[in-house]
């Protein structure tokens, strides 16, 4: 069974790099993508969340960068077969050195912050947790407890009875 950490993780790995693939996008003057590279780019992010959701003993900022890094390379390639129109304008499937560093560091400081806000996830939902959650209801105090019945006095008498009152002699 997944951790609920690396589930979130993964969808969050999955969510960033498509809002990452969509934004250097848009930089690069290729409009919003649409049709079948808008279907690329969901299976993309599907798959690269459902990867890095996997729990795995390495540390967590390299799984998250290594798929942030390779889900922006697959989107980019996604991006440039799924659009025509960039085809037909020499678009390459391969991201150019300055591009590839640029989505390297986008990738690099995604994975630190989704790291950093993954070790803030236990304390902030344990805080929400607290301040939502109704309190526990104080538990009921149990009746008093009610004497009924005959008190003539008979349980005075008997305990009377059996308390001694002899002493030392008197001395004259």
């Amino acid at each position: 069974m997944t951790p609920p950490a690396a589930s979130i993780r993964g969808g969050a790995v999955g969510v960033l790099t498509v809002a990452l693939a969509v934004a250097a996008h848009g930089m690069a003057d290729g409009g919003y993508p649409s049709g079948s590279a808008a279907v690329l780019l969901l299976i993309v992010g599907l798959g690269v969340g459902a990867i890095v959701a996997i729990p795995s003993p390495r540390s967590r900022v390299r799984g998250a960068f290594a798929g942030l890094a390779l889900g922006q390379i697959a989107s980019h390639v996604a991006l440039a077969v799924g659009v025509s129109h960039e085809m037909a304008h020499a678009h390459s499937l391969l991201p150019s050195p300055g591009m590839l560093g640029f989505h390297l560091a986008a990738s690099a400081v995604t994975a630190a912050l989704l790291c950093a806000a993954e070790s803030l996830y236990g304390p902030l939902t344990s805080i929400v947790r607290a301040v939502l959650d109704p309190p526990l209801p104080l538990p009921q105090r149990v009746g008093a407890l009610i004497a009924t019945g005959d008190h003539d006095g008979a349980s005075f008498h008997l305990l009377s009875n059996s308390i001694s009152r002899r002493g030392p002699p008197l001395s004259v």
